[in-house]
């Protein structure tokens, strides 16, 4: 009798212990394949516990996961893959992963209406010329004209100006660079100066960054020493931390964050 009472608390104290020990972080091991791999760097992000790491040269990676986590394969050169960590996939202990080059193909556009030959004398004779500037031109007629002395000038920069418009119009002794404002004075229009509105205090990256990421984040994902988390955040701010902090996709923010953490760790090393 006291056997079989033994026997049963055994019984019920494996029922209750083996599914901690099944939630358990696991070392998963991992090889990426993918076209010119070693000169890419690809983001192994498990989106479930907030934890990430990067492939080595030869496509490798370890990283801890449990079952039914979710894996996010991240780079700017491949299409993004997202897995999800089945029994399976753990007992095999090896994960292999093929990713594929992410081609953006630009739209056509159309930079002039102009039919052009490359010959910049021919193509101005093919355009239209206004000798005489008619009386009932208005400020917005102006604005829009570009003149033969902007085409011709030595001192402007080579860009192709003749080509953003169809009309030049020849100068005929008249100022034309001072007249838009010489009529604003005749109409009596003064020019407005923008004033700053202060919308109150901002608050810094340092604060919003800790406000969405734990410290263990940055100690355990980021590698970083506790007393060098507020000086990371000020180098990755400027490298562009704080656009980044008004985008809303927290996957793009924490590929940013481990790219900078690396190269931050770097300097430290040179020093």
């Amino acid at each position: 009798m006291i056997k079989e009472t033994y026997l049963k608390v055994i019984a019920l104290l494996l029922f209750i212990v083996s599914p901690s020990f099944a939630q358990e972080n696991t070392q998963l091991k991992g090889t990426i394949s993918a076209p010119f791999l070693e000169e890419a760097s690809v983001h192994i992000i498990n989106s479930t516990q907030k934890t990430g790491t990067v492939n080595s040269g030869s496509g490798s990676f370890q990283i801890l996961v449990k079952e039914n986590d979710e894996l996010l394969f991240s780079s700017v050169q491949y299409k993004n893959i997202t897995l999800v960590i089945t029994s399976e996939m753990m007992k095999k202990g090896i994960l292999e992963v093929v990713l594929q080059e992410d081609l953006n193909v630009l739209d056509e556009v159309n930079i002039s209406n102009i039919s052009l030959s490359g010959n910049i004398s021919t193509d101005l004779q093919k355009m239209k010329v206004l000798d005489d500037l008619p009386l009932n031109y208005g400020l917005s007629d102006i604005k829009n004209m570009r003149f033969e002395a902007d085409i011709n000038d030595s001192q402007e920069a080579p860009l192709n100006r003749a080509f953003l418009t169809n009309e030049v119009i020849k100068p005929g002794g008249v100022n034309f660079l001072a007249l838009p404002g010489a009529i604003m004075a005749v109409l009596g229009i003064e020019e407005k100066h923008q004033t700053r509105i202060y919308s109150g205090s901002r608050r810094t990256s340092s604060e919003q960054l800790k406000d969405l990421f734990q410290q263990d984040f940055f100690i355990n994902t980021l590698e970083l020493k506790e007393s060098d988390i507020d000086a990371f955040i000020y180098y990755a701010d400027d490298q562009g931390l704080s656009n980044l902090l008004k985008n809303s996709n927290k996957l793009v923010l924490i590929e940013f964050l481990m790219d900078q953490s690396k190269n931050y760790r770097r300097e430290l090393d040179k020093n």
